[in-house]
């Protein structure tokens, strides 16, 4: 497997598509082909951190639309829930 380093520090890790598919992704070291980036294992992330956190602390699963939202509306709409939240609890 092939890693490079962004500007940022993020490593992404690449391996080509025959040792993808033939599951050697771990242990290719071909530099000479067209390589692929390896994704993450799992299923991709679709809420942000505000609302994982409230997830995660607060054991609410609720549906998040805040990249939906303009920037104005998203910060009332976090401070709604947190407010709802809180009477529940107390």
């Amino acid at each position: 497997m092939v890693y490079i380093t962004d500007e940022d520090g993020t490593v992404r890790k690449f391996a080509c598509l025959t040792c993808i598919k033939g599951h050697r992704s771990s242990g290719c070291q071909h530099a000479d082909r067209e390589l692929v980036e390896i994704r993450k294992k799992g299923r991709p992330v679709s809420q942000c951190a505000h609302c994982r956190n409230l997830r995660k602390t607060k054991q609410v699963h609720i549906k998040c639309l805040c990249h939906k939202k303009s920037e104005g509306t998203k910060n009332h709409r976090h401070h709604h829930y947190d407010f709802i939240l809180y009477s529940l609890f107390f």
